[in-house]
């Protein structure tokens, strides 16, 4: 009787340690889906900022090779006041 008893309450402490694990985990788990919606926006950004980068490596490259265009020297440079 006395084993019973005892086999009751430590299946009763399993039970909590078990239900505030789990607890534990669920915030753990929102926590990490937040981030993971951070990280995927930072990505589109990246995404969205590296083609435009390679667009405009493109112009630069074609502006350079078939149209012959150079960047100017700092002293062929004009300001221009409004």
């Amino acid at each position: 009787m006395l084993l019973s008893w005892i086999a009751v309450l430590l299946s009763g402490l399993g039970v909590v340690y078990v239900s505030h694990q789990c607890r534990l985990l669920y915030g753990e788990l929102a926590h990490l889906q937040q981030e993971k919606n951070r990280l995927e926006i930072a990505r589109g950004q990246n995404l969205l900022e590296a083609s435009a980068q390679a667009s405009l490596y493109r112009v630069e490259q074609l502006a350079l090779g078939k149209l012959g265009m150079q960047v100017p020297a700092l002293d062929e440079l004009v300001r221009v006041k409004p």
